[in-house]
């Protein structure tokens, strides 16, 4: 999905338009995306909405229009609150930076600026070109816009008057002042009072040997602020004026620019990665097995491909990023980071991670080709005899990652995913659980020190226990009890046990717990079937459970509750057992997992009903 605000306020759906027609919606939606991936407090969409008199029932209605947009916003089989979502006081929509064309429009005019600086007026003409062709009108042209609004398009359109007076000094650079003229009238004309326009204009008539016009426009503006301001033009303008009425030679069209430098020095290999977990705890079996199949170089296997699949929070990023900070050395001609956005509601498109690996092996913007084909066989080209590392976080599908893979067999690629890649030719999965008890005593020992874990060692167990291997858990509380120091760890777990009592997983985002949101990405990508099934079998009141006890909640035959179960433990909703136990495979959820599934329950005030689960 797609937004633009650069003209009307357009939501667009592949082929698809679902721009809100009520205006109040279309408001309302235009601010949230606006200040997208920060929460916008309620009241400032009721001042938006209704300025300084709001009605009665402001909050009731704020209430209906976020449910009309979320309702409008649904796919079929993902919904609208993955895009967006209620938070304390207000409302947040999270979508990626490069699905609003406003982001891509200020990632170009900061590109043009840099080349523009670096002496390559060409190139930044061209670029900026590029920036101000987003642009199909006035900005949200379509918004009956209140007092915010009113700012954000003001502040937009700014950003477009100074990516115009970039691309003009590019312009003049590369001596087209003759170009330039008309565009400049009608700059001019559009704003009789801005002394930078009518400057560039009096130097583009006057180098295309129109002095006499130029001394014109001088003496327009002059007569403007005069009579409107009471204001004699600035000390800039006046000097221009006086340097034309002189002949100065220094107004003369510049020479020829030379071309811009070139490295003498081949471009160092790219280093992608993010910094490593200075905390980073165990996994030492499962970072032996990976690094063992990213070995496996220059025979007949092939490239390598090692998916790191796991559920949320347990720490699939850091193992990755961690083992691949210890293997770089094997990788000396680069290693690529790409964060593929597969658990947000607009992953990124195979093309735009494919432009995203071609800017971080070097190559020019203006050279990267249109297409998905062009841009894969680029970089295949590039790497086919090449030792890169990509690291692709994060993964959506194999459709996804397949055009992303390098052309060399010296390459190596590590991928992150939350559900199993079915279908991706010649990756080798591996699986990333739960820490065990003494693993997730190290790592809280390394957020609190040895001295307090040895001074409360059962309290600690307590803690981790209460985690349940949940990495990204335990370091939630691991931060809350240095946070609360020196109270002692008793007093503090017995708090947060309250809190986890009286808080939903859902509010506990808010005391820095970003889990729920997590869960609930993995959930939304499972089909109707599958989502009923998990939470059914969430009811079910055992550690462990077996597929004969999860036919009787689906209310199905033991073979296709297994292949049920079987589906949610590839989704990492569900986990197969390691604990040996009477009566075959067993299954279990983790206590952050059930109390999700719980939650949702409850938030529909009945269970799902049972039904046959043949589909599946």
């Amino acid at each position: 999905m797609r937004f633009q605000v650069l003209g009307n306020f357009e939501v667009l759906d592949d082929s698809r338009v679902r721009t809100p027609s009520a205006p109040k919606l279309r408001r309302t939606l235009a601010l949230l995306i606006l200040r997208h991936n920060e929460v916008v407090p309620t009241k400032d969409l009721i001042g938006e909405l209704w300025g300084s008199s709001p009605p009665d029932k402001a909050i009731r209605a704020v209430h209906t229009y976020i449910y009309e947009l979320r309702r409008s916003l649904a796919r079929p089989g993902c919904g609208g609150e993955l895009l967006l979502r209620t938070r304390p006081g207000g409302y947040t929509v999270r979508v990626p930076e490069s699905a609003i064309d406003l982001n891509s429009f200020r990632a170009l005019v900061e590109e043009g600026r840099e080349v523009l600086a670096a002496g390559d007026p060409g190139h930044a003409r061209e670029v900026l070109n590029r920036a101000l062709g987003m642009w199909q009108g006035s900005a949200l042209a379509n918004v009956d816009c209140g007092e915010l609004l009113e700012a954000h398009a003001t502040e937009l359109e700014e950003r477009r008057l100074r990516a115009l007076e970039m691309r003009v000094e590019a312009d003049f650079q590369l001596g087209r002042h003759h170009e330039l003229n008309g565009e400049l009238k009608a700059l001019a004309a559009a704003r009789p009072l801005h002394e930078g326009i009518h400057a560039k204009l009096m130097l583009a008539l006057y180098r295309s040997g129109r002095r006499g016009e130029a001394l014109k426009v001088f003496h327009d503006l002059r007569r403007h602020l005069v009579d409107e301001l009471g204001l004699e033009p600035g000390p800039e303008l006046q000097r221009l004026q006086r340097s034309m009425l002189a002949g100065d030679a220094s107004l003369d069209p510049p020479a020829a620019p030379p071309p811009p430098p070139r490295c003498a020095q081949p471009p160092a290999p790219p280093a992608q990665l993010p910094r490593d977990t200075a905390d980073f705890t165990g996994r030492q079996t499962v970072l032996d097995e990976i690094a063992g199949l990213l070995a496996a170089h220059g025979d007949t296997t092939g490239l390598p491909v090692v998916s790191l699949a796991g559920m949320p929070g347990v720490g699939k990023t850091a193992t990755a990023v961690h083992l691949a900070h210890a293997v770089r050395a094997r990788y000396p001609d680069g290693q690529l980071y790409v964060p593929l956005g597969g658990s947000q509601p607009t992953p990124a498109t195979a093309a735009e991670a494919m432009e995203h690996i071609l800017r971080g092996i070097g190559v020019a913007p203006r050279d990267i080709p249109s297409t998905l084909g062009g841009r894969t066989a680029l970089f295949r080209t590039w790497s086919s005899d090449r030792r890169v590392l990509l690291v692709l976080d994060d993964a959506d599908s194999p459709q996804q990652v397949e055009p992303l893979l390098p052309g060399g067999t010296g390459c190596a690629v590590l991928i992150t995913a939350r559900s199993l890649l079915y279908g991706l030719r010649g990756a080798r999965t591996v699986a990333l659980g739960c820490l065990s008890t003494a693993e997730g005593g190290q790592l809280l020992t390394r957020l609190i020190g040895r001295e307090w874990r040895d001074a409360e060692p059962e309290a600690v167990a307590d803690v981790v226990r209460l985690a349940d291997g949940l990495p990204l858990a335990i370091t939630f509380l691991g931060e809350r009890l240095m946070a609360l120091r020196p109270v002692s760890i008793s007093c503090v777990l017995a708090k947060i046990r309250s809190a986890k009592g009286q808080h939903r997983l859902s509010q506990l985002s808010a005391l820095g717990l970003d889990l729920y949101d997590r869960l609930d990405s993995c959930f939304r990508k499972l089909d109707e079937d599958a989502q009923e099934a998990f939470l059914r079998v969430a009811l079910i009141p055992l550690r462990l459970f077996t597929a004969g006890q999860g036919a009787q909640v689906l209310g199905t035959d033991t073979t296709t509750a297994d292949v049920v179960l079987m589906r949610l433990v590839d989704a990492s909703l569900v986990e197969v057992s390691e604990e040996r136990a009477a009566g075959g495979r067993h299954y279990r959820f983790r206590e952050p997992v059930r109390a999700y599934a719980l939650e949702k329950v409850a938030v529909e005030r009945t269970a799902p009903s049972a039904r046959h689960f043949r589909g599946l």
